[in-house]
C-alpha cells in the first residue's frame, strides 16, 4: 500500500508539472487574440476615419467650383457640346470657323399633300457655343419648324430648290425669334418623304 500511495504522489507531482505548463499555454493565447482584435479595430478606425476626415475637411473653393461647373453645363444645355469649341485650328484661305450645332430630334410631319416627312434638322450658330436664349425657345423654333413642314407639298420638298427654301426660311424664322443673327446654316441630316 505504502508503494500505492508513493506511485499517487509521484502521478500527482507529474500530473502538477504538466497541468502547470497547460495553464500558463492559455495566457499567452489570449493576449494574442486581444492583440489582433485590438489591432483590426485600430485598423477598422484609419481605413473608415482617415478618408472622413478627408472629405470633410475639403477645402470650400472646390465646393464652389463643383456649384460653377454644374451650372455651366445645365447653361449648355441636356448633354450638348459645342463641336470644335476647343479645337484651334488654321482655317486656310477663305475657310469659315465651324461653329457650334444644335441637332433637334426628330421630325415626322404631315405634308399638304397626304404624304408624311421625316427630317433631321441641325443647326449652325455663328458663335463656338450655342446662344442661352435659344434654350428658352425652342418650343416655339420647334412648333415653327413643324408648321412649316406641314404646309409643304411633297413635290417642293423633292426638289433641291425647295429644300434651299425651307432651309432658308427656318434660318430667318430662328433669327427672327433670337432677335439677332445668330444661326449660320441649316442641315438636314435626315430627309425621308413618303
Amino acid at each position: 500500500m505504502a508503494d500505492e500511495k508513493d506511485k499517487k504522489k509521484e502521478a500527482e507531482k507529474k500530473g502538477d508539472k504538466d497541468e502547470a505548463p497547460q495553464a500558463a499555454a492559455p495566457a499567452p493565447a489570449s493576449k494574442k487574440k486581444m492583440f489582433l482584435i485590438g489591432g483590426g479595430v485600430v485598423a477598422l478606425l484609419l481605413v473608415i476615419g482617415v478618408p472622413v476626415m478627408i472629405f470633410s475637411m475639403k477645402p470650400k473653393a472646390s465646393e464652389e467650383n463643383a456649384e460653377l461647373a454644374a451650372n455651366a453645363a445645365h447653361d449648355a444645355g441636356p448633354g450638348m457640346v459645342a463641336e470644335g469649341s476647343h479645337d484651334e485650328e488654321e482655317l486656310a484661305d477663305g475657310e469659315e470657323a465651324v461653329g457650334a450645332f444644335f441637332p433637334f430630334e426628330n421630325f415626322i410631319v404631315n405634308l399638304s399633300g397626304g404624304r408624311y416627312v421625316r427630317a433631321q434638322v441641325q443647326v449652325e450658330f455663328n458663335g463656338k457655343d450655342v446662344p442661352k436664349r435659344f434654350y428658352a425657345r425652342l418650343v416655339p423654333v420647334r412648333d415653327s419648324i413643324i408648321s412649316m413642314l406641314s404646309s409643304r407639298a411633297s413635290d417642293d420638298l423633292l426638289t433641291d430648290k425647295g429644300k434651299d427654301a425651307l432651309r432658308n426660311d427656318i434660318k430667318d424664322m430662328i433669327n427672327d425669334l433670337l432677335k439677332k443673327e445668330e444661326v449660320k446654316k441649316v442641315y438636314f441630316t435626315q430627309f425621308f418623304i413618303q
